[in-house]
């Protein structure tokens, strides 16, 4: 190769280099932004299996059927039940109820209502409890009117149910006019306070209470009041709580000034 020659080859090459040098700028950004992408990405969490385990079902629901429902038919142990079927709730009895696409519901094949919005079923037993769409409440054959809302205690059949009056009842009993409530979910107990600050277990007067806590299991109500005194129910347990716990099996646990536990 002459001289010449190897003088343009020179010059080619370093046109390239150039290109080249030109070119890695941008790609050397491309490269960091990407690096920093998969960085972010390592330290965002990850969704978690959205799994949920059944773990509400009572102790003894041996006869649970197995309801299916397919392009709207729905069947319970492979018997039909009806078509256009949305929604249904079974229990331990083996009872269903299902709501079609046209918010009718029914109780296995009979129809008991049209308009539905909410329904359940009490885990035995053959009680249903149904809202329709002009919240009016019902439970079988029972009408409670409309209600500005509501909770259905499945283990026993109960609904807890408060007016547009702010007045608290359960079934047909009714309470008084309720600042708040809870209600146990085994036993169907109501504990509740009205605007006065004043402690009811059901019907009857606990005290005037600063905090409350209900026992799922046993409907128990553990509560202090402004000098910090502790109660079970009616019966005062301890003084200068700092403060309690009420465990769902009834048993009322605390600590006081000093920093001793003591339970009841």
């Amino acid at each position: 190769m002459n001289t010449r020659s190897l003088a343009v080859a020179a010059s080619c090459l370093l046109a390239v280099s150039a290109q080249a040098d030109g070119l890695s700028a941008p790609f050397g950004a491309l490269a960091a932004q990407a690096r920093q992408s998969v960085a972010a990405a390592k330290l965002q969490p990850r969704p978690r299996l959205a799994f949920h385990p059944d773990t509400s079902l009572p102790e003894n629901c041996a006869n649970l059927p197995v309801v299916v429902i397919r392009n709207g038919e729905i069947s319970k142990n492979g018997v039909l039940l009806g078509r256009s079927a949305s929604s249904y709730q079974a229990n331990c009895d083996g009872l269903v109820a299902w709501k079609n696409s046209y918010g009718e519901l029914y109780r296995e094949g009979q129809r008991l209502s049209s308009n539905v919005s909410q329904f359940d079923v009490a885990w035995h037993g053959d009680v249903i409890v149904w809202r329709d769409s002009y919240g009016t409440l019902r439970r079988n054959g029972e009408d409670f009117g409309r209600v500005d809302r509501y909770t259905f205690v499945k283990y026993t059949g109960d609904v807890v149910w408060v007016n547009g009056h702010g007045e608290l009842h359960r079934n047909r009993e009714s309470f008084g006019r309720a600042q708040s409530y809870a209600v146990a979910s085994r036993t169907g107990d109501v504990a509740w306070v009205n605007s006065f600050g004043v402690l009811y277990r059901n019907g009857t007067e606990l005290g005037r209470a600063q905090s409350f806590q209900l026992a799922d299991r046993t409907g128990d109500v553990g509560w202090v009041d402004s000098f910090r005194n502790l109660y079970k129910n009616g019966v005062k347990v301890g003084d200068g709580v700092n403060q309690f716990t009420m465990r769902e099996d009834g048993k009322v646990i605390w600590t006081d000034s000093w920093g001793n536990t003591h339970y009841a």
